[in-house]
């Protein structure tokens, strides 16, 4: 897998998981996630610790790299650029 489609991976999750909060969130008719009470509140702290959790992951998948000229390639199969610094698609 590449570093690209595991970043592709984890905005779907994170897009999924928002997306989920908010339609509980209406379902319950809750105006802000800060009133839920008992088992909503509970699953609400879960899912912003899961949000936290997944957006540090993304953070440490994004290269800090400036894909210096000389570690640039053609991947032989797709022919598209990457670094071979970091693996990232160019």
């Amino acid at each position: 897998m590449t570093v690209k489609k595991a970043l592709e991976i984890v905005d779907w999750w994170i897009d999924t998981k928002h997306k989920i909060m908010e339609h509980l969130k209406n379902e319950w008719h809750y105006k802000t996630f800060e009133e839920a009470t008992g088992v909503a509140k509970m699953i609400f702290d879960m899912d912003k610790v899961h949000l936290e959790n997944l957006q540090k992951i993304r953070k440490e998948l994004v290269p800090n790299c400036k894909h210096p000229k000389e570690d640039r390639d053609l991947d032989p199969s797709t022919r598209k650029p990457y670094c071979m610094a970091c693996n990232w698609d160019l």
